[in-house]
């Protein structure tokens, strides 16, 4: 009997047998820079001796124990994750990955609320189940039918939100910076605008931070670099350095009309997980680590504008790199691969993604910008 791997992912030649802070090792020796981070994930780079022996120790301690029962590792993330959050009165639950504290965020606003509909964006994307997967653009989400009703409106369009979001609506989530969609900021007052009508309907405003949090954007959160307090803010991905997890955070006030019995986890918040996020959330809150990030946020974004890149947006190390009319993305990531480079590319084929990990260093920075004019009309 023959057993493969179902073919979801379109993969990259690259025979990679290891990792070094901001560099995969492949199996002939050459090293690749990668400024994909793992999608977001290595937000300390790789290998880190720090997250290591943080899970190593916890899991030869107390590896992992049922939610019935508290331990240590839970205490400690919870109190260094709220030293990273906006002001304010939170509650936090966890789980395992963006997509379940998407739908967590979600269970939590309809069920707070009685009421039916949610309001996304257009380019968004949430992730693919069934609720994330209603809630993204995307062409196929696989399910037949959306879990509840939905309006999806253009991203940045402040009149539109103010037209829709009104007392039938449970919830409206967006990512601060949409990611996939080409690192897609904002337009000024947009998020603002979003609150505002959030507290005249009483609607819950949702930031999936999935991406933008964990000290990307050079703050813990986007929502403290953007100037808005969501009412729910959701993370996963990079906040514990490599290890799944999903982190739904709510208002008091929230949390206070929960309905019970509706959120629940096996691997959430198991004491392995929590001690390397515990970790994170330390080293993120510091304040020369985000003094780092923006450093070398301006060094990259200086570095990405060479070549075939007529614009650069987005903030911290999540950057998207324009490419010149005509140029695509794919073809470009191609040919810095060639170089040594391992970049991302996005929904919009004219936009490649920078997210590294957030211990890159201005050397690294630095090494885009020649690789970039080296392929400048040959991608």
């Amino acid at each position: 009997m023959a057993v493969r791997e179902l073919e979801v992912y379109a993969r990259l030649a690259l025979d990679v047998v290891a990792a070094e802070g901001s560099e995969l090792v492949l199996a002939d020796g050459r090293r690749v820079l990668d400024l994909y981070g793992g999608h977001c994930v290595n937000t300390l780079g790789a290998a880190d001796e720090e997250v290591a022996g943080a899970f190593g120790e916890q899991w030869r301690r107390l590896s992992f124990v049922t939610n019935l029962l508290d331990h240590p590792p839970r205490e400690a993330f919870v109190e260094a994750l709220g030293a990273n959050l906006p002001p304010g009165e939170w509650r936090v639950f966890l789980g395992n990955s963006g997509a379940e504290a998407n739908e967590n965020a979600l269970k939590a606003a309809l069920g707070a609320t009685s009421r039916e509909r949610v309001v996304c964006f257009e380019g968004a994307f949430h992730g693919r189940t069934a609720a994330a997967a209603a809630i993204s653009d995307v062409a196929r989400s696989g399910f037949p039918r959306d879990p509840f009703e939905l309006t999806r409106l253009p991203w940045g369009d402040g009149a539109a939100a103010r037209a829709a979001i009104d007392d039938t609506v449970a919830a409206v989530v967006l990512e601060p910076i949409q990611s996939m969609a080409g690192v897609r900021v904002p337009p000024d007052g947009f998020l603002g605008e979003l609150r505002a009508a959030c507290d005249a309907s009483g609607a819950v405003l949702i930031f999936d931070e999935v991406q933008t949090g964990n000290g990307r954007t050079g703050r813990p959160f986007a929502a403290q670099t953007l100037g808005v307090t969501p009412d729910v803010l959701v993370t996963a991905k990079g906040a514990a350095g490599g290890l799944p997890i999903g982190i739904t955070v709510l208002s008091a006030a929230l949390a206070a009309e929960l309905p019970g019995g509706i959120l629940g986890s096996t691997f959430g918040g198991g004491p392995s997980v929590l001690a390397a996020a515990c970790v994170v959330q330390r080293r993120i809150g510091e304040p020369a680590f985000a003094r780092h990030v923006r450093e070398v946020s301006a060094a990259l974004g200086e570095a990405a504008l060479r070549g075939p890149v007529r614009e650069v947006r987005g903030a911290g190390l999540l950057l998207g790199a324009v490419l010149d009319l005509g140029v695509d993305a794919g073809g470009v990531r191609g040919a810095l691969l060639e170089h040594g480079i391992l970049v991302g590319t996005s929904n919009d084929q004219s936009v490649l993604r920078l997210t590294p990990p957030l211990t890159l260093t201005l050397e690294e920075a630095a090494r885009l910008g020649d690789a970039l004019e080296s392929i400048d009309g040959a991608a």
